[in-house]
């Protein structure tokens, strides 16, 4: 990290550095528990700012990769803690971070007019025009999932299949053609039975339980920018990290 502003890449200055430390902690590098390098030192040490310093520190705080100790400093969190925390990576990413190969299988990707349930959600007209991707999931070769999401892109957007098809992942497609930038999501779960048709492109007998997920994604200005249905089979681990509590019994 050469200089403070760079013009190859979109990304923050300050999530350029909380991935290398991120990545210096799933190396190794960091251990459980062992304090982070002070601000100043990571300043000096890739040339940035203690502002952007700052950010990254409390950027990875926020998505349970490190944590404060008051008086003390910041140390990485241990690796149980790491592993159950949800913070919004693509399929692709959560799955490499559990150790798995990611794959997918797509169905289709095309435009589509927002029905009204899907408008409520995501704060449109009816009829709002989106891009539709549906997806199976799969991890090391095996499907896991079922993803149907729907974008509302700027007006005249085009998303094709090859693009897809040749993509590290669909988030990092969007974010450098379209700008999308993920920075919080809503999601609600519970329990459902497969289909014919879930069954069929899940490889599992139909009713068999599934885990349904349906998940707003919201912008940095907070605004919804994708409504996904996703469902799961029931070996497919979902693990969320509690991170505060609130005093109520």
């Amino acid at each position: 990290m050469a200089t403070e502003q760079s013009n190859s890449t979109t990304t923050p200055r300050y999530k350029q550095l909380a991935d290398i430390i991120r990545n210096a902690i799933e190396q190794g590098l960091l251990a459980d528990n062992q304090a982070l390098p002070s601000e100043r030192e990571l300043a000096e040490k890739y040339e940035v700012s203690r502002d952007t310093v700052r950010k990254s520190v409390r950027y990875l705080e926020e998505r349970g990769v490190i944590y404060s100790d008051h008086g003390r400093g910041t140390f990485v969190a241990p690796s149980i803690v790491r592993r159950m925390s949800r913070f919004i990576d693509s399929f692709s990413q959560d799955t490499q971070h559990r150790g798995g190969a990611p794959g997918q299988r797509i169905l289709t990707v095309e435009p589509s007019a927002a029905s009204m349930g899907v408008a409520g959600l995501l704060g449109l007209e009816p009829g709002y025009p989106l891009i539709r991707v549906r997806r199976v999931r799969l991890i090391d070769g095996a499907a896991v999932g079922l993803h149907d999401a729907y974008f509302p892109l700027p007006r005249g957007s085009k998303l094709d299949r090859a693009e897809l098809e040749q993509a590290e992942s669909l988030y990092k497609l969007l974010t450098e053609k379209f700008g999308f930038a993920p920075a919080e999501a809503v999601e609600n779960l519970h329990a459902g039975s497969a289909d014919a048709e879930d069954a069929q492109l899940l490889g599992i007998p139909p009713g068999s339980p599934i885990l349904i997920v349906e998940r707003i994604t919201l912008s940095d200005r907070r605004e919804p920018i994708e409504y996904c249905l996703m469902k799961y089979v029931s070996s497919y681990r979902y693990s969320t990290r509690i991170a505060k509590y609130s005093g109520v019994a």
